[in-house]
């Protein structure tokens, strides 16, 4: 008699576990369905496509953020000494070049010839860009005052002038600094007042 209350007893147990897991189950089943994420791949509205494109150029040098986007004070200057030297002082700027990677090269400016050879050393050139004073296409224009324009040289003195290619010159592998002038120049009847312009350059390696 006893024997029969003890397996009554646990198939009691035996049938109550099996009920809780089976509700377990369910339960979680249930919980995975509510949570679960919606495929909305076929719904109209729901999707898109997103198209991403861009270029590789080689080039053996990077140029410096800080040189990307950079300001030059010219200062001030007295019609005076404009009136009689006929420009002001020049200030400089440099463009800085990092990374630069040993390669051989051979870089030649078509305008007047000159070509930069080496084995191991990487050459640029450089050509800057921007509106010209009318009849002085040598000259930048600037903006808000009369009778005066704007010169970039080489730290020689030689005159760049806008959209012409620089003579190529060989760097050092790593860190290069460049340096050229700006210089205001009279090119009329002077007017003074506050004035900008804005200038553009491009490094050439081929």
């Amino acid at each position: 008699m006893k024997t029969s209350k003890m397996w009554r007893y646990g198939q009691r147990v035996l049938l109550g576990s099996a009920l809780a897991w089976c509700v377990n189950a369910m339960a979680a089943d249930n919980n995975s369905r509510l949570y679960r994420p919606v495929d909305n791949w076929n719904v109209d509205g729901a999707n898109g496509v997103l198209y991403v494109s861009g270029s590789l150029t080689e080039s053996p040098c990077r140029l410096a953020m800080t040189s990307a986007y950079q300001s030059v004070d010219l200062g001030n200057i007295e019609t005076a000494e404009l009136q009689h030297n006929g420009k002001g002082t020049p200030i400089p700027f440099q463009i800085e070049l990092e990374d630069c990677i040993e390669m051989a090269t051979r870089l030649t400016n078509v305008q007047s010839g000159m070509t930069a050879w080496s084995s191991t050393q990487p050459a640029v050139k450089i050509r800057f860009v921007a509106p010209t004073v009318p009849f002085y296409s040598d000259f930048v224009k600037v903006n808000g005052v009369q009778g005066l324009g704007l010169a970039v040289t080489t730290p020689g003195g030689a005159l760049l002038p806008m959209g012409q290619e620089s003579d190529p010159q060989l760097l050092p592998s790593g860190q290069s600094q460049l340096t050229y002038y700006v210089t205001p120049v009279r090119i009329g009847l002077l007017e003074p007042g506050a004035y900008s312009a804005l200038i553009a350059f491009e490094m050439l390696y081929e």
